[in-house]
């Protein structure tokens, strides 16, 4: 699969010096390899990884143990431990949160598809995020959770597809920090800060790819109408909706004020304003 010149992977455990054992070669080079790693379905993964004892050393050395889904929370009241899930070719990790307790000590768990916390603490939550691989996730999903401005900002890897964050304590400029960071973002549903997020700031944000869907809560009675058709048609892919959830405060005719443009908007335009 490559010419004589690429790389090979050396592999062989560090627990045993080199004279009491053949070193073993792939002829695959190590971008390859990599590859398989972060994009073999899981069943296909444990295969592999089950195939040699010196690879299995290897991945686990340099990556920590893969699993493709991990969810800590409060879910449907259970208490149980943990449990491991195998379905439709994931293997995913689900219980409450004391996971962690399982986990090796100075060990890293590589998480590759989707992570859900569900109502957790702040030390929990910040435990959980230094001891995680996130570096190929595509979903990040926090419902309910304390989580600091520093910890959000560690979440945040270019691989990210999707991410829904209902935080607390991360007080700052969540949207724009995701928008600047995330250029593979498709979906997100965040936080608008009052005196710190504005339409023209997100709008000035240079990004490859366009939103299909974006959500923004805590929505301030600001009325943007200029910078909120600007960051649309900058920051949204055509048939995108960008849904408006208001304060509970807010004033009916503001609300009124808003609904009343995005029905003229959506009338004439392959984007969508959705007002809650």
């Amino acid at each position: 699969m490559g010419s004589s010149n690429s790389p090979v992977l050396e592999i062989f455990p560090k627990e045993f010096p080199p004279s009491t054992f053949l070193k073993q070669y792939y002829s695959l080079p190590s971008p390859i390899i990599k590859y398989m790693l972060e994009n073999a379905s899981a069943i296909n993964y444990f295969k592999l990884f089950q195939t040699c004892k010196i690879l299995q050393k290897f991945i686990e050395e340099k990556y920590g143990p893969q699993i493709d889904v991990l969810e800590v929370g409060n879910f449907n009241r259970n208490s149980y431990f943990f449990s491991i899930q195998a379905r439709n070719k994931e293997i995913k990790i689900r219980g409450s949160e004391k996971i962690y307790n399982g986990f090796p000590e100075n060990r890293k768990l590589w998480v590759r598809k989707r992570l859900m916390f569900h109502c957790l603490p702040g030390y929990v939550s910040e435990r959980y995020i230094q001891r995680l691989n996130l570096s190929t996730v595509k979903e990040i999903y926090l419902f309910d959770t304390a989580v600091t401005l520093e910890n959000y900002n560690r979440l945040l890897v270019p691989s990210i597809e999707i991410l829904y964050a209902t935080v607390c304590k991360a007080e700052g400029d969540i949207i724009s920090d995701t928008l600047k960071s995330l250029s593979n973002l498709k979906v997100f549903r965040l936080p608008w800060y009052r005196n710190l997020t504005t339409f023209a700031e997100l709008t000035s944000i240079k990004r490859d790819k366009k939103l299909q869907k974006a959500e923004i809560y805590e929505f301030p009675s600001e009325f943007d109408e200029e910078n909120l058709r600007k960051f649309i048609v900058k920051q949204m892919a055509p048939g995108a909706t960008l849904y408006l959830y208001f304060k509970e405060e807010i004033p009916q005719r503001i609300k009124n004020k808003y609904q009343n443009f995005a029905d003229d908007f959506n009338m004439f335009s392959s984007f969508k304003i959705m007002i809650r």
